[in-house]
This record gives structure tokens, C-alpha cells and sequence, in this order.
């Protein structure tokens, strides 16, 4: 028989007082007393589709568990909570807050205040944040990355964040070469075009948010692919936008911009020594798999031994001297060069993307040394980037 409760009862009710009354700010949870690992939770109102939900957060020490209720729902799931999981509950409203605390015995005490919180509007819990990519674009939900309505998918959230960024990289990088609408149209090669995630939402954001006009062409060997999005491309009338099926070596055209992301080892090398042959005006590679150093790296500096001992703090050390020496070689050609974290960690360990940018600025000479001195330094003998390259080596 479960035992009575009136001030139990009592802050229920106020709760549910304060959100029918529309002067609820917030609710806390703690002195945690229930199974497993102590958390604590904070309930706060959110909107889904305009309608206010209860959003309960419960906080443990290395991450967060957030489910959203109905009101009622999310009174009676606080109701089961307090006076068991937790032993302490605050309502803070516009008109008062309301605190009631348990003692070891399960003795309730109930007491009110004056509130101490301003209130604010229920958060839209499916908005979105502030990104250069709205996630309602057609080519979003076209590519599943967004719903119907235009929200993006909880399973495609790291892939958007992805698109989101390399938007921002580019859109910056754009700014400082102060290009605009009313100049030429914009070539571009994007190497490796895969499903064509990055390249429709480049296209897009050039021609749609920016007014620039632009010939773009999607570079990938699986022709299914190439297929598919030159099909969303008509469909879309992107008609600047097109995909071939080809090794890049065979795209062998004039580009302002050259792109390869995540290209697998050397095929790296082969667009930034394309891009640089095509003297784009800028090229962005995000590497990946570099593998062509680490067998050379034998006979390091001695500075280094203690590093490449170990497998795989060698293969790490390979990794940067790899991209290193491609920025360095990039630099020895005339290229302003930025090295910058694409996305998080959480979502991919090859989170970093090179970002070159012509200029008549650049000390080559010096790049050329530090280039020879990484050389000596690490060990390694040569390097894909620099056989394709004339008068760097």
C-alpha cells in the first residue's frame, strides 16, 4: 500500500498549477538516493510543432539523457521520481518557487519563496541552430539528410554538422579572396564527389545564398553514383552542377577551385597536384589513410627515436608529418596555406582540412627549406606530392 504523501501531492499540483498557468521556468532534481549512478535532472519547457512539452534532462558524470514529455506525461514521470530517485525537487516559477526535501527517513518538508528566475519562452526544440545551411534545402531531403518537414534526421546529424562546416571553411576562405556575384562564373572540381553530400550544398550555397554563378563537376568512379546525382541535379535544375565518371587524373580542366575530401592516401596528393597544375585559385583537402611514410620513417632524427619505436605513435607521427609536408610543398608553390580542424573528433578521427589559397605573398624559397629539413628530421626519402611537382624538390 503506498504510503501518503499531501506535500508530495501538494508540489505536484504546483507544478502543474505554474504550467497550466504558463508562469512554469523550471524544475531541479538532486540529493540522488536511487539505483546506480548519481545524476541529477532539470526539467524545462521546449516546443515541438508550436505545442509545449516537458524536456527532462538528466545529467550523469560523462553524459546527459534528455527524453521530452507531454505535460501531463512529464508531471507524472517527475511524480515517480521525487521522494525516491530524488530527495530533493525545486519549482521555480514566475509567481514563487517551491522546494520540497526529503531526510533520511523519507520525512517530507515543503517550502515556497519568492522566485528568484526570470521567465522565458518554451524553447523550439526542432529548431535549428544558426548555420549557413538551412536544413529544409531540397537537396537535403532529396540526399536523406533531412525529413519531409525539413528537420535533420537524428542518424544524419553528423553528416549535416560536416556540410555545415565545410560551408563556414569555404564561405570564409571566399570572403578573403573577395570574390563576388559580379565576377566571372567560378569553375570547380570536386575530386571523389562520393553521393554528392558537399557538392550540392556548395552549389547550392554559391548560387542560392550567394549569387554566384559557378560551373561545378562532382568527380567519381562509381558510375551508379555519378548516375544518381546527375538525376538530382536536373531535378533540382542545378544546371551549372554535373558529375562524371572518371579517374581524376583524367579531369585534367581549368578550375578555379579544386576539392578532395577525404581522399584515401596518395589520391591526396593526385588532386593537390592537380589542383596546383590548374593553378586554381584554391584547393581544400580533408587526407585521409596516410600510409605512403611511416615504411620510410627508419632512420629519424635522433631526437625522434623514442617516437617511432612504437607502432603505432610511428603511424601517428607519419599522419602529420605526411600533411605537413604537403602544406610545405603546397607553400613552395605559391600557395597561402591554413591547416584546420574540419569536424569534431567525435565524429571522424581525419578531421583535418587543408585549406590553400593562392598568393603572390608567400615565401616559396623558405617553404622549399623547411620542406628539405622535415625531410632530414623525420627520415622519410620521398614524397607522391613532390615527384608531380617541377623545381620544388
Amino acid at each position: 500500500m503506498t504510503r501518503k504523501d499531501p506535500q508530495k501531492a501538494e508540489f505536484i499540483a504546483a507544478l502543474a498549477a505554474a504550467l497550466e498557468g504558463k508562469t512554469f521556468i523550471k524544475l531541479t532534481l538532486g540529493k540522488f538516493r536511487g539505483e546506480g549512478e548519481a545524476s541529477k535532472a532539470v526539467a524545462t519547457l521546449v516546443a515541438l510543432k508550436d505545442v509545449p512539452h516537458l524536456k527532462l534532462v538528466t545529467s550523469f558524470a560523462r553524459k546527459d539523457d534528455t527524453k521530452t514529455f507531454s505535460i501531463n506525461d512529464g508531471i507524472n514521470a517527475v511524480k515517480v521520481l521525487i521522494g525516491e530517485t530524488y530527495l530533493s525537487a525545486t519549482l521555480f516559477s514566475a509567481e514563487r518557487d517551491v522546494t520540497l526535501t526529503y531526510s533520511k527517513k523519507r520525512e517530507p518538508h515543503l517550502t515556497s519563496g519568492k522566485p528568484t528566475l526570470k521567465p522565458t519562452e518554451p524553447v523550439a526544440h526542432d529548431r535549428s541552430k544558426s548555420y549557413l545551411v538551412p536544413p529544409d534545402r531540397p537537396y537535403l531531403k532529396a540526399l536523406q539528410v533531412s525529413d519531409a518537414e525539413g528537420r535533420v534526421k537524428p542518424t544524419m546529424q553528423g553528416k549535416y554538422r560536416q556540410i555545415c562546416r565545410f560551408i563556414e571553411i569555404f564561405d570564409g576562405l571566399l570572403k578573403e579572396g573577395k570574390r563576388d556575384g559580379a565576377q566571372t562564373p567560378l569553375s570547380i572540381l570536386d575530386i571523389g564527389s562520393g553521393k554528392g553530400y558537399l557538392t550540392f550544398a556548395l552549389y547550392d550555397h554559391l548560387t542560392t545564398a550567394l549569387g554566384q554563378d559557378c560551373r561545378m563537376t562532382g568527380i567519381e568512379v562509381r558510375s551508379d553514383l555519378v548516375k544518381l546525382c546527375n538525376e538530382l541535379a536536373r531535378a533540382l535544375k542545378f544546371s551549372g552542377l554535373s558529375f562524371d565518371a572518371v579517374e581524376a587524373q583524367q579531369k585534367r580542366a581549368a578550375a578555379d577551385v579544386v576539392i578532395a575530401l577525404h581522399a584515401c592516401d596518395t589520391a591526396t596528393d593526385d588532386a593537390l597536384a592537380l589542383g596546383i597544375g590548374a593553378d586554381a585559385k584554391m584547393i581544400l583537402v580533408a587526407p585521409c589513410c596516410q600510409h605512403e611514410l611511416a615504411p620510410q620513417i627508419n632512420d629519424a632524427h635522433a631526437g625522434l627515436a623514442g617516437i617511432i619505436k612504437y607502432p603505432l605513435l610511428k603511424q601517428r607521427q607519419a599522419d602529420l608529418v605526411t600533411d605537413a609536408a604537403r602544406a610545405l610543398l603546397l607553400e613552395a608553390s605559391g600557395y597561402k596555406v591554413k591547416v584546420i580542424e574540419f569536424v569534431s573528433t567525435e565524429h571522424t578521427a581525419k578531421n583535418i582540412l587543408i585549406a590553400a589559397t593562392r598568393s603572390a605573398s608567400v615565401n616559396r624559397d623558405r617553404a622549399k627549406r623547411q620542406y628539405q629539413e622535415l625531410k632530414r628530421a623525420t627520415g622519410f626519402v620521398t614524397q607522391h606530392l613532390v615527384a608531380q611537382l617541377k623545381g620544388v624538390e
